[in-house]
């Protein structure tokens, strides 16, 4: 047998192994890190509990200024169509006309009430101002005196303006207003007044013996009955009032001096 050739064995030649490279790794602070991912939860939690709080306090705010809501009133027609459509049975929409019948007038009454005693009030005070007024000025009770007639012209013409009768003591009050000014006003008037008087009279006391002096204010003129005539004669020589006094003693009580006769000096 021919030799055959020996076919030499193949070694077959190792594949390439591809390289695999390391994934980077994520910076923890960086988007979508474990700490970015923690602080991101974090901050979302918080948003919704303000959010939260902000809404129950609109809500708490909003109760509280929300007007009390009182008795709904239902229309009696409406009533009527709620029988007709059987949603209430006859009897019920009888009972709450009833009740709202009830309530309606228990909230007139009481309205009423209120107004009258507001009213009541009013007039008292108006009442306790004129009767001042008229203590002050005692000439306004006689309906024929001045006083009286310029009050009630103010009257009459005030109640045109309040549309109230002149009877109404707030028409009377204003109208003593008007006329007198403020109850202060004329008692600061009157006081006026009474220390000017109390000026004007001369001060004379009584020295012992029956002697005028300087000092106190008789409580009679010790001259009234004296006539004018030797008055007049005493101020012309210039007498004090108590030297007139003092001549005055010498006179017969009620001397007259006749027309003509002139006057002696002692």
């Amino acid at each position: 047998m021919a030799d055959e050739p020996v076919a030499e064995p193949v070694t077959p030649e190792p594949e390439p192994i591809a390289s695999v490279e390391p994934e980077p790794t994520l910076h923890p602070l960086a988007e979508g890190g474990a700490r970015f991912n923690e602080v991101y939860a974090r901050m979302k939690a918080a948003e919704d509990r303000a959010s939260r709080m902000e809404g129950m306090l609109q809500q708490q705010q909003t109760q509280q200024h929300a007007p009390a809501s009182g008795p709904q009133y239902i229309d009696p027609n409406a009533l009527q169509a709620f029988v007709d459509q059987g949603r209430i049975t006859p009897m019920q929409a009888a009972d709450i006309l009833s009740k709202q019948n009830a309530q309606i007038a228990a909230t007139q009454t009481t309205m009423q009430a209120v107004q009258f005693q507001t009213l009541a009030g009013k007039l008292q005070s108006a009442k306790t101002e004129v009767d001042q007024y008229i203590s002050k000025v005692p000439a306004l009770r006689d309906t024929a005196s001045q006083d009286f007639q310029r009050v009630a012209e103010e009257a009459y013409k005030l109640s045109d303006d309040m549309g109230l009768p002149v009877t109404d003591l707030r028409v009377q009050r204003a109208a003593l207003r008007a006329a007198y000014g403020s109850l202060e006003r004329m008692t600061s008037q009157q006081q006026s007044r009474e220390q000017s008087r109390a000026a004007s009279i001369p001060p004379v006391d009584t020295r012992p013996g029956g002697a005028p002096a300087r000092g106190m204010a008789p409580s009679t003129d010790p001259l009234k009955d004296v006539d004018p005539t030797y008055v007049e004669f005493w101020k012309k020589r210039g007498y004090t009032q108590a030297q007139m006094i003092e001549e005055a003693k010498f006179i017969p009580k009620g001397r007259k001096v006749r027309q003509g006769a002139g006057i002696r000096e002692r």
